[in-house]
């Protein structure tokens, strides 16, 4: 999945691929359409709770990317939230579909 969202009143591209719970996920932190930074993790080989919702881990990326960065927040009270109609690609059993 490559998904556009916000959060902290900014705006970040997710790449997650796998498993639930055992996702390697990568996000990036972009400022008028340019990057600015990124930050991964695979849930297999790192420490992480699988369990938690994707959406958890990203938050938790995106924390970690802001302080590593020292990102000034638009909105330090941002909630997480999907920007709709911006699901890039799905991908399901190695076959991408064009969303």
């Amino acid at each position: 999945m490559v998904r556009e969202f916000e959060y902290r009143g900014e705006t970040f591209r997710v790449n997650a691929h796998g498993a639930p719970g055992h996702e390697e996920v990568f996000i990036m932190h972009y400022v008028d359409g340019e990057e600015f930074g990124e930050m991964s993790i695979d849930r297999m080989t790192e420490e992480n709770d699988t369990s938690a919702p994707l959406e958890d881990i990203i938050i938790m990326l995106c924390d970690r990317l802001i302080v590593e960065r020292e990102i000034d927040v638009a909105d330090k009270e941002g909630p997480f939230k999907w920007r709709e109609g911006k699901v890039l690609f799905k991908v399901h059993n190695g076959v991408q579909d064009h969303a």
